[in-house]
């Protein structure tokens, strides 16, 4: 099957579902940016997993920023199309490919509004895979299964 047309490394306009008490399982009330982290093309309808992002600096407890959680400041963030956020890969989604879960899937450009580079790809794989290994239980996965 062709490579899916939103690629990993891509911030992408979503509906990235909400948690409780909206059901996670749905898409979420209002368009969301989101990294792709995974693509699978094999299915008859492809696959995404994204991860959960959000404007500004993270806004936790402390100072210090949780195991998964990235931040990007103003230069790091228009490297990638966007003002400053942080990615917090605690909060993923697996979604299928289709025009409830990614609103601009009819537009040119499919609603991409920035693509990590190489180096940052495998910054944002690392520290899932950290976080995977150290503490799984962490990680919430959301979309329907």
């Amino acid at each position: 099957m062709a490579d899916c047309l939103i690629p990993s490394g891509s911030f992408v306009w979503t509906m990235f579902p909400f948690g409780p008490p909206a059901p996670p399982d749905r898409p979420g009330p209002v368009r969301h940016i989101a990294y792709v982290l995974a693509t699978d093309s094999k299915p008859k309808v492809p696959m995404l997993l994204l991860a959960y992002t959000s404007s500004g600096p993270w806004r936790g407890a402390t100072a210090r920023l949780p195991l998964g959680v990235m931040e990007f400041e103003d230069a790091a963030a228009r490297a990638v199309g966007q003002k400053p956020f942080h990615i917090d890969l605690r909060c993923l989604a697996q979604v299928p490919l289709a025009k409830r879960w990614f609103p601009d899937l009819g537009q040119t450009g499919f609603g991409i509004i920035g693509r990590a580079g190489a180096r940052l790809r495998e910054r944002i794989d690392v520290m899932l895979s950290d976080l995977v290994t150290r503490n799984r239980d962490l990680i919430e996965l959301r979309g329907p299964r």
